[in-house]
């Protein structure tokens, strides 16, 4: 097996700014390997790629149809709310927003 390096199973090349979908697949490796080889390997701290997690992790719900979803399009449908129920199975997101309650279509 290749050294775990920049431009090496399906990684970006090492270089000063990422794109919002090579900061994707990086974060995916480190899901894959762990954040501190991939840290290393691109000379980053261990905390920019966990930070980088929380935008560019994919997350996807589908729907027993095969409709698909991502968390941030859900809240985006839902807006400002506390709790969010998201039932894939119905294509529904329920919202709860101190007493007020209410439900969106999510496909």
């Amino acid at each position: 097996m290749e050294p775990l390096t920049p431009e090496h199973y399906g990684l970006p090349p090492k270089r000063d700014s990422y794109s919002a979908e090579e900061k994707a697949l990086i974060v995916a490796k480190a899901a894959e390997v762990g954040v501190h080889p991939i840290a290393e390997a691109y000379g980053f701290a261990w905390q920019t790629i966990v930070s980088w997690k929380r935008y560019y992790e994919p997350i996807i719900i589908q729907s027993p149809s095969g409709q698909e979803i991502t968390p941030k399009e859900i809240k985006e449908k839902v807006g400002l709310v506390e709790k969010i129920y998201v039932r894939a199975d119905e294509g529904k997101a329920y919202w709860v927003k101190g007493e007020e309650t209410g439900e969106v279509e999510l496909w």
